[in-house]
């Protein structure tokens, strides 16, 4: 693939998703069941602003995504989004790395399908398992991520309770309780609080819901102009089968919906039982059926 091709869908990937890739790359699923609160449909776009759109997104213009969050040591994030600009929605959700899916009839883990066949391995068994099409994988290390997330913009989130803990480095991380704006370090230290090792379900909710609160404040990164410039420092640190051809066909609507004037993201959080002593995650079938409604399911 030439340079200028693979600048291309590179821009692309950072335009129209650039915030949730990045930020999936340190975190994983949940914290309460509550039900998604998906945005406004364009059939809800004030009327001021209907007037003004002069590009209406196609159904054709969607695209399934999951990001991986991965390491010489294996993949431990999973992130599963849809770019449905017709709607004028991006639905999201984290899963554990321990959800079960089904692979050629077999059942698996998402850590042991990405370990057995990579990207691929992960968008087949979704796809079996949810009865939806994922359409295409990135996958990401952690370290590249406070790189790029610094380019995107902070957010301000309500954190339920105190963030405190000691690092791997030895440092001590405090970020109070209460409405904060966070910086990519911030976000980056919350993703790594320890307590949530314990408890995946809830960091499942916390952080999908965060990744969501993020989108939603940084929606200028899916203009041209901003991704232009993401794509400069993100060029060669993405993994995805994402093409050339994907960016040509959806350039306008990331663009279109850089411009909404709404909340585009909501979080749809993991539910289901842990089985086999806590080793592997069985989603239930009320969390699937909401997956295929938000996500379309697969003809």
């Amino acid at each position: 693939m030439r340079r200028e091709e693979r600048e291309k869908w590179k821009s692309f990937l950072i335009a129209f998703i650039l915030t949730l890739a990045l930020l999936s790359c340190i975190m994983i699923a949940a914290v309460t069941a509550v039900q998604p609160s998906m945005p406004q449909s364009m059939q809800n776009t004030p009327a001021t602003q209907q007037e003004a759109i002069t590009f209406r997104p196609q159904a054709s213009d969607t695209l399934t995504l999951v990001v991986i969050g991965a390491n010489s040591s294996g993949a431990s994030e999973f992130l599963l989004i849809r770019f449905n600009p017709q709607y004028g929605q991006v639905p999201l959700s984290l899963l554990p790395a321990k959800t079960l899916v089904t692979l050629n009839a077999k059942e698996l883990t998402l850590a042991q399908a990405y370990a057995k066949g990579g990207g691929d391995a992960v968008k087949q068994g979704l796809s079996e398992r949810l009865g939806i099409v994922v359409d295409r994988y990135a996958k990401l290390s952690s370290e590249s991520f406070v790189r790029i997330a610094e380019k995107t913009g902070s957010v301000v989130f309500t954190l339920p309770y105190d963030i405190s803990y000691q690092n791997k480095k030895g440092y001590t991380i405090n970020i109070p309780a209460g409405e904060r704006r966070l910086d990519a370090k911030d976000v980056a230290d919350i993703f790594a609080y320890p307590k949530f090792q314990k408890d995946e379900l809830e960091k499942s909710e916390l952080l999908g819901n965060l990744i969501a609160a993020i989108v939603n404040q940084n929606m200028h990164a899916a203009s041209d102009a901003v991704s232009s410039e993401l794509f400069k420092l993100a060029v060669n640190l993405l993994d995805t089968d994402v093409t050339s051809a994907d960016y040509e066909y959806r350039r306008d609507a990331a663009n279109f919906v850089s411009q909404l004037n709404t909340k585009i993201a909501g979080s749809i959080a993991a539910e289901g039982t842990f089985l086999s002593d806590g080793k592997v995650f069985g989603l239930s079938e009320s969390y699937i059926a909401q997956i295929q409604r938000y996500f379309q399911t697969a003809v």
